[in-house]
C-alpha cells in the first residue's frame, strides 16, 4: 500500500500441517506418529522514501505455532504453542563506486507446553495420550515456560575496483533461539528410529561472522570466491550416547538415542564459482563451484582431539560441480532452443567426523555423472512448452551422502554386500514437461 512516496508490505500467511506415520505391521491402521502443527506467519515493512542516496525500510515479522499430538504410539515432543516476534531496522546507502548496507534487528520468542501423560494401551500393548487422573500414566513431558531473546545486526560493503571487479566486505552478529526439537524431544521419531533427547536449559545461539568476497564480470568468464569465518556461542548439535565400551545405546528395536548439546564452536571455509562463456562460441557454457567448511567444537579439553570430539557433525566435505551445455536455437517454427548438458559432482572423502559414541562414521569419496537436455517448442504464437530430460548417475555410482540420515538407518549385523545403511540413489532418469499459462 502506497503512502506518498513510500510503502507499507502486509504478508500474511497460514499452513496445517498433518503428519503420520504407520510403522506398525501387526496393526496398519495405527499411526506411529501423527501431529497437527497449525501455523501462522506475519510480516509488516514501511520502505521510507529514498534520501540523500539512503534507502531505509523498518518492520516487524515472526510466527504463531500450536502443536497437537493425535491418536499414535510414539511421541517425540509434546503440545506446545509457541509465540515468535521480531523488529528491525535497515539501511542502505550507495553513491558512485561505494554501496554499504546494514541493520539491525530484536527477536523474542516464547514457548510453553503443559503437563503430558502417556500410558500402556493393556489391549494393544502401545503407548497412547493419557492424563493425570490415571493412575498408570506416566509423565513424559513435565510443563515447560520460557522466553528466549537477543540482539543482532549486520554491516557490510561492496566497493566496485574496477568496471569488472567489486569486493565485498561484511561482518553481523546472528541470533537463533533454541527450536522445539533441541529443548523439548523425548521419545522415539519413528520416520528416523532415532530416540531424539532435548535440553530445556538451552540458552539461545550467539555468533560473530566475517566474510569477504571477490566477483568478477566479463566478456568471456564471469566469478566470484569468497571466505568466512564464524564463531559460534551457545552451537546445538547431536551425539550419540554410549555405554562405557563407546558402543551405541540402542533399544529393543535397535534405534539410537541421540543427545543434543552445546558447546562453543567455529566454522569457516569459502566457495568459488566460475562461469566461462566465450563470445566466440554463442551459446556454450561451461560452469563450475565448489565448498568448503571446516566445524570445530571450542571446549578447551577437546582442543587436538579430532573425531573423539573436536570436529563437529553433520559438516560437508569439500564439494565440486561442474557442467557443460551448449544452447541451439535451431530454424524451426516450432522448435526454438534446444540445450545439451553434461555434468560432474564430486564430493571429497569426509575425514573429519565426531565419531563419540558412534555418533557418525568416515565418507569416502565419490564422482556422478549425469546428463540432460532441454528443449523449447512453440504451438502457437507466443506460446510454448518446455520439455526437460535428466539422466542422473549414469555409471550406477555406490555411495552414501556424509549428510544422509540414512546412512545409518539399517541396524542388521551381517550384510551379505558388506554394506551397511541405505544407500543414495542409483541411476535414475526423470522428465519433467512445464507449460506456462
Amino acid at each position: 500500500y502506497e503512502v506518498g512516496k513510500g510503502d507499507i508490505d502486509i504478508v500474511l500467511g497460514g499452513q496445517k500441517n498433518i503428519r503420520r506415520e504407520y510403522t506398525h505391521p501387526t496393526g496398519i491402521k495405527q499411526a506411529g506418529m501423527y501431529m497437527r502443527l497449525n501455523t501462522l506467519n506475519y510480516g509488516f515493512r514501511y520502505n521510507a522514501p529514498k534520501f540523500a542516496n539512503i534507502e531505509t525500510s523498518i518492520g516487524i515479522n515472526g510466527m504463531l505455532q500450536n502443536n497437537k499430538n493425535k491418536d499414535a504410539t510414539d511421541f517425540p515432543i509434546p503440545d506446545y504453542n509457541l509465540y515468535d516476534g521480531g523488529i528491525y531496522l535497515y539501511g542502505k546507502w550507495k553513491k558512485d563506486r561505494w554501496s554499504v548496507s546494514g541493520g539491525i534487528r530484536y527477536d523474542l520468542r516464547h514457548v510453553h507446553w503443559n503437563d503430558f501423560y502417556v500410558c500402556t494401551n493393556p489391549i494393544t500393548g502401545f503407548e497412547q495420550l493419557s492424563n493425570a487422573d490415571d493412575p498408570n500414566a506416566d509423565l513424559q513431558f513435565e510443563a515447560f515456560k520460557k522466553t528466549y531473546h537477543g540482539v543482532s545486526g549486520s554491516i557490510g560493503a561492496t566497493f566496485q575496483a574496477h568496471k569488472n571487479i567489486s569486493l565485498k566486505a561484511n561482518i553481523g552478529r546472528a541470533y537463533r533461539a533454541p527450536n522445539i526439537t533441541e529443548i523439548g524431544s523425548n521419545g522415539l521419531d519413528p520416520g528416523a528410529h532415532i530416540i531424539y533427547l532435548g535440553n530445556r536449559t538451552f540458552a539461545p545461539e550467539f555468533s560473530l561472522q566475517e566474510d569477504f568476497g571477490i566477483r568478477l564480470k566479463f566478456d568471456n568468464l564471469s566469478g566470484e570466491i569468497s571466505i568466512f569465518n564464524n564463531n559460534i556461542q551457545n552451537f546445538i548439535f547431536m551425539s550419540a550416547l554410549a555405554d562405557n565400551h563407546e558402543n551405541p545405546i540402542l533399544d529393543a528395536q535397535g534405534n539410537r538415542t541421540y543427545q543434543y548439546q552445546q558447546s562453543k564452536a567455529q566454522l569457516n571455509g569459502g566457495e568459488f564459482w566460475l562461469a566461462v562463456h566465450p563470445k566466440a562460441l554463442k551459446g556454450f557454457r561451461w560452469n563450475n563451484s565448489s565448498s568448503l567448511v571446516y566445524g570445530f567444537n571450542r571446549k578447551k579439553d577437546l582442543k587436538g582431539k579430532e573425531t573423539a570430539g573436536e570436529y563437529l557433525p553433520l559438516i560437508p566435505p569439500l564439494i565440486f560441480n561442474s557442467s557443460l551445455s551448449q544452447r541451439f536455437e535451431p530454424k524451426s517454427h516450432w522448435l526454438t532452443t534446444m540445450i545439451p548438458k553434461f555434468e560432474m559432482e564430486y564430493s571429497a572423502a569426509q575425514n573429519k567426523y565426531l565419531a563419540v559414541g558412534g555418533t557418525e562414521t568416515a565418507t569416502p569419496a565419490y564422482t556422478l555423472f549425469n546428463i540432460g537436455f532441454t528443449a523449447e517448442i512453440t504451438y502457437a504464437d507466443n506460446e510454448y512448452i518446455q520439455l526437460l530430460f535428466q539422466a542422473n548417475n549414469l555409471l550406477n555410482q555406490v555411495y552414501q551422502s556424509h549428510l544422509s540420515r540414512l546412512k545409518y538407518f539399517e541396524y542388521y549385523e551381517h550384510s551379505p554386500s558388506r554394506r551397511y545403511g541405505i544407500y543414495n540413489m542409483g541411476r535414475n532418469f526423470v522428465v519433467k514437461v512445464i507449460v506456462p499459462f
